[in-house]
């Protein structure tokens, strides 16, 4: 029996894409210690994890928002805190092997200074300099937005110059911060939805969706939904289209035969979006079976990031992507490229564009075949499996 360490970010679609690939390492009697913030402790539990809390840091001192060259900068100081705190509770651990996110630059760094193996977790999409750099989308932005980030990126080349100077480490380049790229990277797409995929080599294993249940129930009122095809609106618990977006969606499904179930965004306030239309469902972010909502949804209408393109392909649901992030991009732009579902920019939100989309995507078979090879391939993926035999052979 070996035993193994997780350190992830604290978002739970960073978290939930693990927990089948934990449950079956404890099928295989390994023993897991997975660290992370008390929010995810029951669920983490309930699977088998030995639960450990993150220690307590500062808060992040420099600027942020939307650019992801602030992620650099936030990344560093969150190692920068929480590696002298973890190397001595990790040690005490006596772990064989550390599994860490890919944006887990402390995880990294904390298995080089201990000398234990790592796996990196890929929760997103896969990145490499040539897959990041070479988008055509970020290229035509990039100047800006490094301009926008500079004083967070002084900040970072500080703080990597410290931890470099503290623990001894190797060159930490920009793109580092958000790969942290190990002998071994477990993938939770299948290669046909990784963009760029062909520039990832053998250490990268596209394993696909490691386990698509989650122990958390949610209620919901099941006896509403009828007969009418179902919309589901979704952007997860982090990122938000915004208020207009949510109006524009009413707008372009009122009087529509269809039904919707609509998740709001982190902070929104249904009472905001004034008069509902009768075939319009509205949850709080967070607060709904996603899954099982799924599995009875004619369209899936999300961010395009990479939780909610495995769990709509997983059943064969076609896609509508906004998205909202670079990373969002590109995924869904490969999504549409495999012909599961359109794309629409944010730029391009209206009433018009919306129903016209919907309408497009539901009025076509083809997208809903596509999602649906989608999904068999995440199953001849590997998943939980192919992942855990992995990291056990470099243990």
């Amino acid at each position: 029996m070996g035993k193994g360490v997780f350190l992830n970010v604290s978002a739970a679609g960073h978290v939930i894409p693990t927990l089948g690939l934990v449950a079956e390492l404890l099928r295989r009697d390994e023993e897991i210690v997975y660290f992370e913030v008390p929010r995810f402790q029951a669920e983490l539990e309930s699977v088998g994890a030995a639960f450990r809390p993150y220690p307590p840091i500062q808060p992040y001192p420099g600027p942020g928002g939307e650019n992801q060259y602030f992620l650099a900068p936030i990344l560093t100081w969150c190692a920068r805190e929480w590696v002298p705190r973890l190397v001595e509770a990790v040690r005490a651990e006596q772990p064989d092997y550390i599994v860490h996110d890919s944006l887990c630059l402390w995880g990294r760094i904390v298995a080089q200074v201990l000398g234990v193996p790592a796996v990196t977790s890929v929760a997103t999409a896969a990145f490499c300099a040539e897959s990041f750099h070479g988008c055509p989308r970020l290229r035509a932005v990039r100047r800006d937005k490094i301009a926008e980030a500079r004083k967070g990126l002084r900040l970072f080349c500080d703080w990597r110059r410290e931890l470099r100077a503290r623990y001894g480490v190797g060159p930490i380049a920009l793109i580092d911060t958000f790969t942290n790229h190990q002998p071994l990277n477990v993938c939770y797409l299948p290669r046909e939805l990784q963009p760029y995929a062909a520039k990832f080599g053998d250490e990268f294993l596209f394993v696909g969706p490691c386990n698509p249940l989650r122990a958390r129930r949610v209620e919901f009122p099941f006896e509403r939904l009828d007969k009418r095809p179902l919309v589901f609106v979704s952007f997860g618990t982090v990122h938000s289209p915004g208020r207009a977006f949510f109006e524009a969606c009413l707008a372009a499904v009122r009087g529509e035969d269809l039904q919707v179930v609509l998740v709001l965004s982190p902070g929104m306030d249904v009472a905001a979006l004034g008069d509902v239309p009768e075939n319009v469902i509205v949850r709080p972010a967070g607060n709904v079976p996603q899954l099982e909502l799924l599995e009875r949804a004619a369209l899936f209408v999300t961010h395009g990031a990479g939780g909610g393109l495995r769990e709509g392909v997983w059943y064969g649901v076609p896609l509508l992507a906004v998205p909202q992030t670079y990373e969002q991009e590109i995924l869904s732009i490969q999504m549409a490229v495999q012909g599961a579902g359109i794309v629409l920019w944010p730029t391009e939100v209206s009433r018009a564009s919306l129903q016209t989309a919907i309408r497009t995507v539901l009025s076509s078979p083809t997208y809903r075949e596509n999602s649906a090879r989608l999904g068999a391939a995440c199953r001849a993926a590997g998943g939980a499996k192919r992942a855990a035999d992995a990291i056990l052979g470099i243990a």
